[in-house]
């Protein structure tokens, strides 16, 4: 069975057994309303799409007691116009299932009355909520030996007076440093500082409510702001706020602006599918009256009452981490047509995946088999994050590609389409389909993009040129984000991480490719090149989740989901190395040599200390240098930008060579992004700005290079520092 690995190393565990493998999901979660008690779901509160709206909210009628899923920090907030009812935020602590990242369940429509007494947090506690922020709000003023202060509500997050606005965001909150200030014994609070949001367990009693509650839960994309993001949806308090909340084109006032809403209803998943994966991978859902419930009866019986109950959901990331066709590079020629979907081999429909929503809703469907349109270029791959392959589907650990997914010309096959991939969904013994999701990362075909530049003299037609987007053209995003964890100030490097997969190719030392999904992380530093001068940095990363190796090993790591940390600082003391490495096993070495115009150069190297194939990617800029981009995202307003690697010799497969004989890459360095109109552009500061590698592993620009420390690992593990 594949071992679990720190993320962003590299595993010596032993290979594993053979293909097609994958550890179990061992789901484990509370359900979130009280057992026995009647629950009914009208269509029109149903998760999902209904023309140019899709409902985020699961809406359910229900009276009784409501719990918490699974362990985190609860924030509440009003519950739209209704004085009687609140909206509880739970940002999860433990992921209650492996590669599922959520970032927040949102409860809405608990009764006001089970919370507050006034403006004050109750003073008897009728609900296990209650019962732990009181005990620890008055264990945190007796630790700082001070008068404990009335418990009002914006402790916990509701809004006193005005001290909030709608535009904020949630994070802000959640992520946020209590500042407590103490004045001959009394302690003052800032409005939005107060007491840190308490960590709540799994299976509390949060409160109750009556006639009917909401839930969504949101996906977790990544704990950062965009600057300027010109996105039209925010997870902000005015969505933390909603009584009951919907994705309405209609808020968009351009086609892209109505497109990027639409894309936003892939950041949802249903409460009913969440718990239908529970069928998979040896789940166990507790109830409110001690019992466990892990068959597919149980659990397809206790959500019977929505009617999303037998509803598979298809979610497909394809390039850039937009959803399948979102640049319309998958459809056939001449056509909106882009998949074939059914629920056999024979049975297939000829459909537009996109129509209406990037969402597939597959109600009652007894099993499912798709085919994907392909260039059937060599990159092409598949991976399957959420789902269940049918043993009739060649896979190795779950990744797709070579002869698995592509087919053979001949015998009149449509080699336009992949081969055909099953999935197995599990069924009750009246063979009812449990509600799942299955979510696929699918490169299929290569994403052109199109320039124009003014013709040579004036008044002649742009000339137009073509590129196609190279894998390196995908990894690196970013540029222009920060984290929301808040620097507590002294000696920190700040970091985040996107939690979107991608998946890469890895050239192997047997001259094959291994295939992985990463995430990426951003890493801002501080190096001093001498006694007074120091150098601000920027790096990105790609950290290992799972990589399938062409010696048949197998390398998964779950630790980006295993808790909702992908952002923040991380303190140094004086004696410590505080700039940025890579983790062991990876480290980094320069070499310098000579361009043939005789220019010194430096490049770096990704290595390995046991001397193994690296699976990771790095780019190093300076700050200065990262600044120029974040200028030309801001003034352009690109959405989604990503770092673009312009080769200026003639085919990518070429080199330079310097005049000592070393092989090496040059590229300009680009930021490409979504244009306002939804077109791809490609943009440059006008003093370009150049990266090198030596192994397509490592890109930096000399700026960085030449004032990277040396690091010398002994067998001891120690490091010795040379810059």
């Amino acid at each position: 069975m594949p071992q679990n690995i720190p993320s962003g190393s590299l595993s010596t565990a032993p290979d594993s057994k053979g293909l097609n493998v994958r550890p179990d999901l061992l789901p484990e979660s509370f359900f979130f309303l009280e057992k026995g008690q009647i629950i009914n779901q009208e269509v029109s509160g149903k998760f999902g799409a209904n023309g140019t709206v899709f409902r985020t909210t699961s809406k359910l009628s229900f009276t009784g007691k409501v719990y918490t899923i699974c362990q985190g920090q609860v924030f509440l907030q009003p519950c739209g116009a209704d004085t009687t009812k609140v909206n509880a935020i739970l940002k999860p602590f433990n992921q209650p299932i492996k590669g599922l990242a959520i970032k927040y369940i949102v409860y809405r429509g608990l009764n006001r009355s089970d919370f507050f007494e006034g403006d004050l947090i109750k003073s008897t506690a009728t609900t296990g909520f209650v019962d732990v922020i009181r005990k620890e709000f008055t264990g945190l003023y007796n630790m700082l030996g001070i008068t404990v202060p009335p418990f009002t509500a914006q402790h916990i997050g509701f809004p006193a007076g005005t001290n909030q606005s709608v535009d904020d965001l949630i994070d802000d909150y959640f992520l946020k440093i209590s500042k407590v200030e103490v004045t001959g014994g009394t302690a003052t609070e800032q409005p939005k500082k107060a007491f840190e949001l308490p960590m709540i367990p799994r299976g509390t009693h949060l409160g109750n409510v009556t006639g009917s509650i909401g839930i969504d839960i949101v996906l977790n994309e990544g704990d950062y702001t965009v600057a300027n993001d010109p996105n039209p949806f925010q997870l902000n308090l005015a969505f933390a706020r909603s009584a009951d909340h919907v994705l309405d084109q209609a808020i968009g006032n351009t086609a892209f602006k109505k497109k990027l809403i639409r894309e936003t209803a892939t950041q949802f998943l249903d409460i009913a599918a969440f718990y239908g994966l529970h069928t998979q991978g040896k789940g166990k859902i507790h109830m409110s009256d001690n019992s466990v419930l892990q068959t597919v009866e149980q659990i397809a019986s206790q959500i019977s009452g929505f009617k999303t109950a037998e509803t598979t959901y298809l979610y497909i990331q394809g390039s850039r981490q937009r959803s399948y066709n979102f640049y319309g590079n998958q459809n056939l020629e001449g056509s909106t047509n882009n998949i074939k979907i059914g629920p056999t081999a024979s049975n297939l429909s000829l459909e537009q995946f996109e129509t209406g929503w990037p969402v597939k809703e597959l109600v009652a469907q007894p099993s499912l088999v798709l085919q994907l349109t392909t260039d059937n270029n060599d990159a092409a791959a598949m991976y399957v994050k959420q789902g269940v392959l049918h043993a009739d589907t060649a896979n190795e650990d779950y990744f797709i590609r070579g002869k698995n997914l592509l087919q053979e010309e001949g015998n009149g096959v449509d080699t336009n389409f992949t081969k055909p991939i099953t999935f197995s969904l599990n069924k009750t013994s009246a063979n009812k389909t449990v509600a799942s999701f299955i979510q696929l990362i699918y490169e299929g075909k290569t994403v052109k993009i199109t320039s124009e530049t003014p013709g040579p003299n004036p008044g002649d037609p742009a000339v137009s040129t073509s590129y196609d987007l190279k894998d390196i053209d995908d990894i690196f995003g970013l540029i222009n984000v920060t984290p929301k964890i808040q620097s507590k100030g002294g000696n920190e490097l700040v970091y985040v991480i996107d939690q979107n997969l991608l998946l890469i190719d890895f050239e192997n030392k047997a001259g094959g490719k291994d295939i992985a999904t990463v995430t990426t992380k951003k890493v801002e530093d501080l190096i001093m090149i001498n006694d007074t001068e120091s150098l601000p940095r920027v790096t990105y990363e790609t950290l290992l989740n799972n990589v399938r190796q062409n010696n048949n090993g197998f390398i998964q790591s779950n630790s980006a989901y295993m808790d909702n940390s992908n952002g923040g600082t991380i303190a140094y003391d004086d004696n410590a190395i505080h700039f940025y490495t890579p983790e062991r096993p990876y480290y980094l070495q320069s070499e310098t040599f000579t361009e043939s115009g005789g220019e010194i150069i430096t490049g770096l190297s990704l290595n390995l200390e046991h001397g193994t194939s690296p699976s990771k990617k790095i780019l190093g800029i300076t700050e200065e240098e990262n600044d120029k981009f974040k200028q030309i995202i801001s003034s352009q307003t690109l959405n989604n930008p990503k770092f673009y690697f312009g080769n200026n010799l003639s085919h990518e497969n070429n080199v330079y060579i310097s005049l000592e004989g070393k092989r090496y890459k040059k590229y300009v360095l680009s930021v490409i992004g979504e244009s306002q109109e939804g077109k791809l552009l490609i943009a440059s500061p006008a003093d370009k700005i150049y990266v090198v590698t030596t192994d397509e592993l490592s890109y930096a620009s000399d700026g960085y290079s030449k004032w990277l420390p040396n690091i010398n690992r002994k067998s001891t593990g120690k490091i010795k520092l040379k810059l």
